[in-house]
């Protein structure tokens, strides 16, 4: 129903008015001032059909998208989603679903914009014509900004809160229900002296469980002891661990030494990358684990060591014992309590808190105060990072130092190894690896080069064209 001077109309009866040609004074000035409302209105309005095909566009509508009229009137609305002024055509929710639909959409020349669609229905029930409006929201752009800027804020006092609560726990940032789980499922077992087996992938915070473990055991006033298996000539491994007696062999200290099993004494010796202990040591160290007992290089005595071990590795150690490269009766003895740590990739939460938190670690060792723009973290979270915490931690560091201005965006990210690790990860291809999934990488490939094309061009038309492909299968490609 709409009033105008002393009567009202309804829809039907201003159609019938036009159809019959039966038009008085006041219908015609009627007509003429609700045309005028159309065309002047700050709004932008269109009037489409029932199968989406453009039918009527108001000069509002056109200033606030950047397209003429003419080449968009007959025209789907579809097919400005095509052309990347929007991501979807709500219209087409709209008639779809036959409800009104409103949304914030974020166009391609940089506007943010209030989208509602409403459908007309006819007498079958179905979509007889939809009505859109558009209004340019600058300010919602603000506010929206604003609005990041303290959801950051707020991850930066939840993680500085979280660090202060747990601060004996050592440097963990567990956001995510699955760390949650690990960090309390560590807390419960540190207390007994079971052997634990801990494993995950390069980079995802093994070691920091590791030491939380004995940070929360019995043995936390006595020394824990770390040695990487993988970094140690095999010829020395033995009298690292072990130790030796005086005289044991050329070079060797003539008072001999003792080991680091026995240099742990009452604490915890922690066996980084397990899966490179030679097959030939691996005897040696189980029967330790079955008896405390330990035997130095060149010597016969034997001695009782009470040291707690835990071991970590990346690889797969149930393949590598049916390869024969690890003993299975060692598996079993060093599998009593296994943590599996699950990639940065499935724990998402804890991103961008870990972001803040090496972020302020950096500024405080370089006396700055750099901040990282909402876009930025956003960007950062949806990232894969198949680095893990290592590759995230590396990243956060030279941002933190080549960033010339205090507010790191995405422009400082540029052309990052970020943004290429992915095509790396996909070919490199190792001896023993196949058979290999074909379509997974050509995914991970592609997924890279639709970054890389998003960040150079800046917009979903732009990176279609350099992709050279429409912008519509561009975005099918990034939903996908």
């Amino acid at each position: 129903m709409i009033w105008f001077e002393d009567r009202s109309y309804t829809f039907e009866e201003i159609e019938q008015i036009i159809v019959d040609g039966a038009i008085d004074d006041i219908d015609r000035r009627f007509i003429v001032e609700a045309l005028r409302a159309l065309f002047y209105a700050d709004d932008g309005l269109t009037v489409a059909s029932e199968d989406l095909e453009l039918l009527l566009v108001n000069d509002a509508y056109t200033s606030i998208v950047g397209i003429d009229a003419s080449k968009i009137i007959g025209k789907k609305t579809t097919f400005l989603a095509e052309q990347g002024v929007f991501e979807k055509s709500v219209a087409e929710v709209a008639v779809r679903t036959k409800e009104q639909k409103t949304v914030v959409q974020n166009q391609i020349n940089g506007k943010v914009v209030l989208n509602t669609a409403k459908p007309i229905m006819g007498e079958n029930g179905e979509a007889h014509r939809v009505v859109s409006t558009i209004r340019d929201m600058p300010l919602l752009k603000d506010l929206y900004d604003d609005l990041m800027k303290q959801k950051t804020l707020l991850l930066g006092y939840k993680q500085t809160m979280s660090i202060q609560m747990k601060k004996n726990l050592g440097d963990i940032i567990a956001e995510s229900d699955k760390m949650r789980d690990i960090v309390s499922f560590s807390e419960r077992i540190a207390g007994n002296d079971s052997t634990v087996l801990i494993l995950g992938e390069s980079g995802v915070g093994k070691g920091v469980i590791a030491d939380l473990i004995h940070t929360g055991s019995h043995r936390n006033d006595s020394h824990k002891v770390s040695i990487n298996c993988g970094a140690i000539p095999e010829t020395l491994l033995e009298s690292e661990l072990f130790g030796y007696s005086k005289g044991a062999f050329t070079g060797a200290n003539r008072e001999g030494k003792i080991g680091l099993l026995e240099a742990a004494e009452g604490g915890t010796v922690i066996l980084d990358e397990i899966g490179e202990l030679p097959l030939a040591l691996q005897p040696k160290l189980l029967t330790f684990l079955e008896t405390g007992m330990i035997s130095k290089v060149g010597s016969t005595e034997v001695k009782r060591v009470d040291s707690r071990i835990i071991a970590i590795t990346n690889q797969d150690l149930m393949k590598m014992v049916e390869e024969g490269r690890f003993r299975a009766d060692l598996y079993y003895r060093l599998n009593v309590i296994p943590i599996v740590v699950p990639p940065l990739r499935e724990r998402k939460e804890d991103i961008i808190p870990l972001v803040l938190h090496f972020l302020n670690k950096y500024n405080r060792k370089n006396g700055s105060s750099k901040v990282i723009t909402p876009e930025l973290l956003e960007k950062l979270q949806q990232y894969d990072w198949p680095g893990n915490i290592r590759q995230l931690r590396n990243t956060i560091e030279r941002l933190a130092v080549l960033s010339s201005e205090n507010r790191i965006t995405l422009s400082d990210l540029g052309s990052m190894e970020l943004i290429n690790s992915n095509v790396s990860n996909a070919l490199r291809t190792q001896d023993g690896a196949w058979p290999v999934n074909l379509q997974k990488i050509t995914q991970e490939i592609e997924e890279s080069y639709i970054r890389r094309a998003l960040n150079k061009g800046g917009s979903i038309r732009e990176a279609a064209k350099l992709l050279e492909i429409t912008p519509s299968m561009l975005y099918r490609k990034m939903n996908k």
